[in-house]
């Protein structure tokens, strides 16, 4: 890993499939700038984002990631489905099984070519007797040091209701969806050199910013209805909030810390697009294709590489 100048990040949200938007808008990024993976330090990514991250971190391409989103993998991942009043509606197998096909059974994340960043939340307690955020990274000697990156990956993509919890990790999601402002303080914790925003430069690809919107009077809601509503687009409506809550959050964080250090796309998506619909692969993959981004090129190319 190179001596430390500027800290260049490039983060990925979580969002299921909609991480197929993340990664056609990569792919055009790489396009025109051939090089850009090789100057950035440290990939962050939570949830689907982190597959992204971890991807790139073992030095697997934007056009291996891209693949990786195809309709037949999603598919495949997001399939068979249960009815998940009691029980995971999927289970995490075909998901464990295809992490299997591109990275070693025991690759740790300290034995990744580049620093990765990939939030997760243990229920029980990892290093303590309670539950608790985890931010599994090899940026220093920690206790994630020496986990293995398919372990990460189910850990920090373990949506509840829809995946089974994996080693008592859930969904990174829950505490940082955008994991943004997390990877750079996180950052500044283990290198001395990194104390302002102007040691950083980084860009966010957001999942899409879809028109979401919960519809009747939430005043006479229970328990029943913000966790689970199976009838309706937003099948779990406290879920989602936190999680789409938590990257405004992050947004807001950078903004103000790294200034015009900071860079996020994140299109505007026409419809309301749940995580586990691969019917929509195609369709996001052609917004990306269309996306126009004019800006985020001239931030990459006056900032981001400077």
């Amino acid at each position: 890993m190179k001596t430390l100048k500027t800290f260049k990040i490039l983060s990925f949200d979580g969002g299921g499939i909609k991480g197929a938007l993340s990664a056609r808008i990569l792919k055009r990024i790489c396009e025109k700038f051939p090089n850009l993976l090789d100057e950035v330090d440290l990939f962050a990514g939570t949830s689907t984002g982190s597959l992204i991250a971890l991807s790139l971190a073992y030095g697997k391409t934007a056009n291996f990631v891209d693949d990786l989103y195809s309709y037949s993998n999603t598919k495949k991942i997001f399939s068979p489905s249960q009815y998940n009043i009691f029980k995971p509606k999927y289970s995490n197998y075909n998901l464990s099984q295809l992490l299997l096909d591109y990275f070693p059974e025991d690759l740790l994340i300290k034995d990744l070519k580049k620093y990765v960043f990939v939030p997760s939340f243990n229920v029980k307690g990892f290093t303590k007797d309670s539950f608790e955020v985890v931010f599994f990274n090899n940026l220093c000697n920690n206790s994630t040091y020496n986990s293995r990156v398919i372990d990460v990956a189910l850990s920090s993509s373990a949506a509840p209701t829809y995946f089974p919890s994996h080693n008592n990790f859930i969904d990174g999601g829950v505490v940082a969806n955008s994991p943004t402002a997390a990877a750079v303080f996180s950052a500044m914790n283990c290198f001395s050199t990194l104390s302002s925003g102007n040691d950083f430069r980084l860009l966010s690809i957001g999942t899409g910013d879809s028109p979401d919107t919960i519809i009747g009077d939430t005043s006479k809601w229970g328990a029943a209805q913000w966790a689970f509503h199976p009838f309706a687009k937003m099948k779990s409506p406290f879920l989602s909030l936190v999680m789409d809550g938590s990257s405004y959050l992050e947004d807001i964080y950078c903004k103000e810390f790294l200034k015009t250090n900071y860079f996020r796309i994140n299109p505007k998506v026409s419809k309301f697009i749940a995580m586990d619909k691969p019917q929509f692969v195609p369709f996001l993959k052609n917004l990306g294709n269309e996306v126009d981004l004019t800006e985020t090129y001239k931030f990459i190319e006056t900032t981001f590489l400077n």
